[in-house]
C-alpha cells in the first residue's frame, strides 16, 4: 500500500468515526477502534475511557437520557502523517450537542469548538492489518477573542 493509500485509509477511519458521532451510533462507532482494552481516550468531558466497550457504555448511557451529538465536522483540513504501521491525525472541529441544562432540560450546546488528536495503528486488535484509532485526545478550543500570547 502506498503512503497516499494509507493517508486515504486513515482519513476514511476519521470520517467514519465522526459520522458515527451524530446520534451516538454505537454500532457504527465500534469498527473504528480495536477490539479489546487497548484503546485509550481522553474525552472532551474530562474522563478517560479504556477500550471501545467502555466508550460504548458511555454512549449508551448518554443516549438513554436524551444526550446526543447533532452535528460534528472538521473546521480545518485534518493533517495526517503516516509512519509505517502507525499514523497521527490532528484536526480542529466543531460539534453541537444536546445536553441537560442547569434546570435539567435538554438543550443545544450551540457550537462547541474542539481540537482532536488521533493515533492510529494498522492493527484491529485481533491481529488483522486494518487501520484503527488506538488513542484519541479531544479538548475544547480557546474561546473566540482570547489573547493567544497573553498580551497580544
Amino acid at each position: 500500500m502506498s503512503n497516499a493509500d494509507d493517508v486515504a485509509a486513515v482519513r476514511a477511519v476519521h470520517d467514519g468515526w465522526f459520522a458515527a458521532n451524530v446520534g451516538l451510533d454505537v454500532d457504527k462507532m465500534l469498527p473504528y477502534f480495536p477490539v479489546g482494552d487497548g484503546y485509550l481516550q481522553f474525552n472532551l468531558n474530562g474522563f478517560v475511557y479504556r477500550g471501545a466497550a467502555d466508550k460504548a457504555k458511555l454512549w449508551r448511557n448518554l443516549s438513554s437520557i436524551g444526550v446526543t451529538i447533532t452535528r460534528i465536522e472538521d473546521v480545518t483540513e485534518p493533517e495526517i502523517q503516516v509512519f509505517g504501521d502507525v499514523a497521527l491525525l490532528t484536526s480542529e472541529g466543531e460539534a453541537e450537542l444536546v445536553l441537560p441544562s442547569p434546570t435539567g432540560k435538554l438543550e443545544s450546546s450551540g457550537a462547541t469548538r474542539f481540537r482532536n488528536t488521533e493515533f492510529l495503528r494498522r492493527d484491529d486488535g485481533a491481529g488483522n492489518a486494518e487501520w484503527r484509532i488506538w488513542h484519541m485526545h479531544i479538548s475544547e478550543s480557546a474561546p473566540e477573542g482570547q489573547l493567544k500570547y497573553g498580551t497580544e
